[in-house]
């Protein structure tokens, strides 16, 4: 990336516009423009971290998607729960109930799941390595 310096604009760094030095917070001049930018130098962009950001972007997808394909379970135990207090069964007010609680278990399974993948992801200190990780929900699950 580089750096360059718009009166109008502002000092365009690493391709964000900045109306004032982001070390000093002064407004720019021609004159510290002009020093910012024989001084600077491009930010190294650390790979690993931006592995580590993708993979972690793909567990959250993977998850959400896992989530949002089986919330029909989650609607009928809900409606079977509504239909069990219409019938004031208190047996099978209980069964709906407990029916409903272990599919929210389920999900709240699958988010911890998720949790610990993403910090075993953080935990990662090299590309090969995480370049073996691979996300599978059911390995995570307890």
């Amino acid at each position: 990336m580089s750096c360059y310096y718009n009166e109008i604009q502002g000092m365009c760094i690493e391709g964000n516009f900045w109306q004032v030095n982001p070390d000093t917070g002064t407004n720019w001049t021609a004159e510290s423009a002009a020093e910012y930018t024989a001084s600077y130098e491009p930010k190294e962009i650390d790979q690993l971290q931006v592995h580590k950001g993708e993979a972690v972007e793909r567990i959250k997808a993977s998850v959400a998607k896992r989530l949002t394909s089986t919330f029909w379970r989650i609607e009928r135990a809900q409606e079977r729960l509504e239909l069990a207090k219409l019938g004031a069964d208190d047996t099978v007010i209980m069964e709906a109930t407990e029916h409903l609680k272990l599919e929210l278990l389920a999900r709240e399974k699958l988010r911890e799941a998720s949790n610990l993948a993403e910090q075993d992801v953080i935990d990662i200190t090299n590309i090969d390595a995480l370049n073996l990780f691979n996300f599978i929900p059911d390995e995570y699950l307890t």
